[in-house]
């Protein structure tokens, strides 16, 4: 009797190496993941470079919590180094304006 076969979670693919099996991915899907998260990731840190070099940020706490301007203009949301009131940061996702807070910090 054999085990049953692993599938990749992205495409649907048995998968054979045991590498492969650990990661849950095709080495072909695993790479497209990873391309996807790191134009993601630069994406982010250009908009948080943005941020700061428009003076969007203004500190209402000390150099810890800042108050920053949404993308549209239209809005402001209170940030800290890993937390955000917009959308994204309620979401628990990472969100440009910790990344533009957390570079301040740095």
């Amino acid at each position: 009797m054999t085990p049953n076969p692993v599938k990749c979670l992205r495409c649907g693919r048995t998968l054979r190496s045991e590498a492969s099996v650990t990661r849950g991915t095709g080495p072909a899907c695993a790479k497209k993941i990873t391309r996807a998260v790191v134009s993601a990731k630069k994406a982010t840190l250009d908009k948080a470079r943005e941020l700061i070099e428009l003076a969007a940020l203004v500190p209402v706490r000390g150099r810890r919590v800042f108050r920053v301007v949404s993308s549209g203009g239209d809005r402001t949301y209170l940030t800290a180094a890993r937390n955000c009131t917009c959308p994204a940061g309620i979401r628990g996702r990472e969100c440009y304006h910790t990344v533009a807070v957390q570079l301040l910090a740095a």
